[in-house]
């Protein structure tokens, strides 16, 4: 066990110069101390600060803030989100300057786990398969299917004569994978991890149609004419021209989040339906015949494509699932985990290692890694 002084490690964090190890152990210790704190949490000042919590992390997503300027209530703020949400990335602390960081250096010394990045393969109906370039992130569909910042994926790839029929081509991410598309319509489309986006070489006929499984955010380009459908396991959904994301995994809820303009969300089983407005989502649970409607702060499902893992009252299999298809581990339980429910916010381009800390700290778990296997105990 090894101790350094904690002004000049919380000195580097504030100046955004410490490693990604330092980082973690500010984290960690500071969640840790919370956790441990004798405060007692008055039934008002949960529900104000729970708000009050949402909108920091929320505000530290898209402002890259890294401290609340109001240290007289600090405290009393920290010790109250301690019992209530999981902070991960973001930065809440208040520690005197006397205090140290205890840094355990018996850690694993096997090599960390890199976040994912720009990965993806292009499929062809026609047979064609292409490994698509790491160093870039969008392709572009016209009469060839090229890198929006470069050259063409290969020569002639998957296209076809205005004469001919469409190619149909599937985009597909890995594990630890995402990538992006502009359709041929100018339909722009980010594919998260683990998930999979079919589509014509061109949109013919009334219709433009894609099927989606995983998740993916729309931004679809606007054709009165020629409506924009894209069809998942559970529902098929309608729109004009709008900003939505959908999260349709397999052997989980179907999620859709409208950001901008109108969807209709017609469920494939039953043929319900529910038009979505600005700010709503709509759930479908393989369960319940109903669609669940839900006003939402749209952020929250926007995370992931700008960068952040958001966790907005999830449980701790719920969160882990995320980090497993990100960096392709797989979290096996000692026993069954507690429904209990987090918020909270971390960059997806942190390493495993420092994301596990936190997790650790401030859910109360233990993790022991081998490989890609990670043990959670409690």
């Amino acid at each position: 066990m090894e101790t350094k002084n904690a002004k000049e490690i919380l000195e580097r964090y504030r100046l955004g110069i410490c490693s990604e190890e330092e980082k973690s152990w500010v984290e960690t210790w500071h969640l840790q101390q919370l956790k441990e704190s004798r405060y007692t949490v008055d039934p008002e000042d949960i529900k104000r600060v729970q708000e009050e919590v949402k909108n920091k992390i929320d505000s530290d997503i898209y402002t890259n803030i890294k401290r609340i300027r109001r240290k007289n209530q600090m405290l009393k703020i920290s010790a109250i989100a301690a019992s209530l949400v999981l902070l991960l990335g973001v930065s809440y602390f208040s520690i005197r300057q006397s205090e140290t960081i205890p840094i355990d250096k018996d850690t694993s010394q096997q090599v960390d786990i890199r976040p994912g990045g720009n990965k993806a393969i292009l499929l062809s109906s026609d047979g064609s398969a292409i490994q698509l370039s790491e160093n870039r992130n969008t392709i572009r569909v016209g009469a060839n299917i090229s890198y929006v910042d470069g050259p063409d994926v290969r020569q002639g790839f998957g296209t076809t004569s205005l004469s001919e029929a469409p190619i149909f081509h599937t985009l597909q991410t890995p594990r630890t994978g995402a990538y992006n598309i502009v359709l041929s319509d100018g339909t722009k489309v980010w594919l998260n991890a683990c998930s999979s986006l079919k589509f014509p070489s061109r949109f013919d006929g009334k219709e433009r149609v894609v099927e989606l499984l995983g998740e993916a955010y729309f931004e679809v380009a606007p054709n009165k004419q020629q409506p924009f459908k894209v069809r998942s396991q559970e529902q098929t959904i309608e729109v004009l021209g709008t900003h939505f994301n959908i999260s349709a995994y397999e052997s989980e809820s179907t999620v859709t989040t409208l950001l901008e303009g109108s969807v209709k969300v017609n469920r494939i089983a039953n043929s319900r339906s529910v038009l979505l407005k600005p700010g709503q989502q709509s759930t479908i649970e393989e369960d319940t015949e109903q669609i669940q409607l839900a006003h939402i702060n749209t952020e929250h499902a926007l995370a992931w494509k700008n960068g952040y893992f958001n966790f907005d009252n999830e449980t701790l299999p719920s969160i882990l699932t995320k980090i497993e298809r990100w960096y392709d581990v797989e979290f096996i339980y000692e026993k069954t985990p507690s429904k209990k429910t987090y918020i909270g916010a971390v960059s997806r381009s942190r390493n495993l290692s420092a994301v596990l800390r936190a997790l650790e700290a401030a859910a109360n778990v233990k993790f022991k890694r081998t490989g890609r296997k990670i043990t959670v105990t409690s």
